[in-house]
């Protein structure tokens, strides 16, 4: 009987097969969100639009918290002054 060589098998058809599996794993266990996310896709510019709306308003309402603090600071300034002052007036 004759020996038949054996060729070894290369690189590459062991990457493919790698990738192939490392893939179907994945759709696996992350097919749900991908299909979500596919299906999300039509309405992304809607998303970004809510989503620098809502960061316009944290902007503006900490824009207003920081005036109605100084507003607040100048008040009790100003009334501290006038007690002060009624206090003098009394001694």
């Amino acid at each position: 009987m004759r020996q038949r060589q054996v060729q070894s098998i290369g690189v590459l058809p062991w990457a493919t097969f790698g990738c192939s599996v490392a893939t179907c794993s994945a759709l696996l266990m992350y097919g749900d969100g991908i299909e979500c996310a596919v299906e999300s896709l039509p309405a992304a510019p809607s998303i970004a639009s809510l989503g620098r709306g809502i960061q316009s308003l944290h902007q503006a309402s900490q824009v207003v918290g920081q005036t109605d603090g100084t507003r607040i600071q100048k008040i009790y300034r100003v009334l501290d002054e006038q007690v002060e002052e009624s206090k003098d007036a009394i001694k």
